[in-house]
């Protein structure tokens, strides 16, 4: 009889370890499934927000966000419309954004070189433009504007200051230079 203890004792040993093995295996399969699916979540923002830096550069909005950055720039005149058309296009990457559908860190690199300098030329035409009836007017460009900017990716290639490479003719006029005889190489 203490034969069969002992072996319902191992057997009972046995199928803890194998019951602990075949949780952590389960457990594993699942952070990896769970690792998938947020990489594919998070290669989704990326594409969702570089489909609306595709919609930015459109013929129709470069052109009117030109015509908002001169008017921000030096006080061109401003076309409503084409303060409308760029006002609209930030509160939809605001939403994008807020709802997780689009990567907020890319937006902030793709849009705010724009929105920033847009935002402090035209903030106050712009909050005073909000009514009662559109009390966010202009606030997707006012939040991008706002966001911290981000740093440098890492390993980001920072093009050196550009330097011209010497000609040999240092302490020689242009003209002077043009008109000297090169030497041929054979």
């Amino acid at each position: 009889m203490s034969e069969r203890m002992n072996m319902a004792a191992w057997s009972s040993v046995l199928g803890t370890w194998v019951s602990i093995a075949a949780a952590g295996a389960g457990g594993y399969a699942a952070l990896q499934t769970y690792n998938e699916e947020v990489a594919k979540l998070q290669d989704a923002r990326v594409v969702q927000t570089f489909t609306l830096f595709e919609m930015s550069n459109s013929t129709e909005r470069l052109q009117a966000r030109q015509r908002v950055m001169d008017s921000a720039n030096s006080g061109a005149p401003l076309d409503p419309h084409d303060l409308w058309i760029t006002l609209d296009f930030y509160d939809a990457v605001q939403i994008c954004v807020d709802r997780a559908l689009c990567d907020q860190d890319l937006a902030v690199r793709l849009f705010q070189p724009y929105a920033a300098p847009i935002w402090g030329g035209l903030s106050d035409q712009i909050v005073g433009g909000r009514t009662a009836s559109d009390p966010n007017m202009g606030a997707g460009l006012q939040w991008m504007a706002s966001l911290p900017t981000p740093a440098p990716l890492e390993g980001a290639f920072a093009p050196a200051p550009f330097e011209a490479e010497p000609s040999g003719n240092e302490g020689v006029s242009e003209e002077a230079a043009a008109e000297a005889p090169t030497e041929e190489v054979e």
